[in-house]
């Protein structure tokens, strides 16, 4: 197995699990202020998104195949979707965690929206909404070696696909391990170096 082939492999899969954490991510922060913000939006979110959270992100591969064919969009499909409705409960709830008195303190000193946000509490909540990234990414990891599947040319779904096929089953143990090894230490980095202690 050429180093070459491995480190391509791994920049692709890193590449897509990390485009669609962070859309997954930033569709989940808006939903989840708009159900926090708005009493019509979490009453009419909360139940679909409750029932699609249950269904298990490997549902959704065939569909995926039939709407978009082989190819990127499909596994970005599925990665966001994985991510997604899972994502917006978390993300909710961290919100719904904001204390009530900051808030009441902040609206009577002025502060309009914007800078509830932006000021108060994006700030406040940086280490649950970076946790709840971290906990995205680890959906991500675990179902894009089954979304690579989709008929990508690289990538380590792709390549264990190839292996399996091929019957190189000590080349399909090393990339296992790779896998393995890349998810932990993306969590170690998520733990040391990006959730702030306030």
């Amino acid at each position: 197995m050429e180093l070459s082939i491995v480190l391509t492999d791994i920049c692709f899969t890193l590449c897509r699990v990390i485009i669609t954490t962070v859309i997954a991510w930033a569709g989940c922060l808006g939903i989840g202020l708009m159900m926090y913000k708005f009493r019509f939006v979490y009453r009419i979110c909360l139940p679909v998104v409750n029932f699609l959270r249950q269904i298990s992100p490997f549902v959704w591969l065939p569909f995926a195949i039939i709407l978009f064919g082989l190819g990127e969009l499909p596994i970005g499909v599925v990665l966001v979707t994985a991510m997604f409705f899972p994502g917006v409960v978390m993300m909710f709830e961290a919100i719904s965690g904001f204390p009530k008195d900051v808030y009441e303190e902040a609206i009577t000193s002025g502060a309009h929206s914007f800078q509830l946000f932006f000021r108060i509490e994006l700030p406040m909540l940086w280490n649950q909404l970076v946790n709840i990234f971290r906990l995205l990414w680890s959906v991500g990891w675990s179902t894009v070696i089954a979304a690579e599947m989709l008929g990508v040319s690289k990538g380590l779904g792709f390549r264990l696909l190839d292996f399996r096929y091929l019957l190189e089953y000590k080349s399909m143990l090393l990339y296992i391990v790779i896998i393995g090894a890349i998810g932990i230490l993306s969590d170690l980095v998520f733990k040391r170096f990006l959730i702030l202690k306030y």
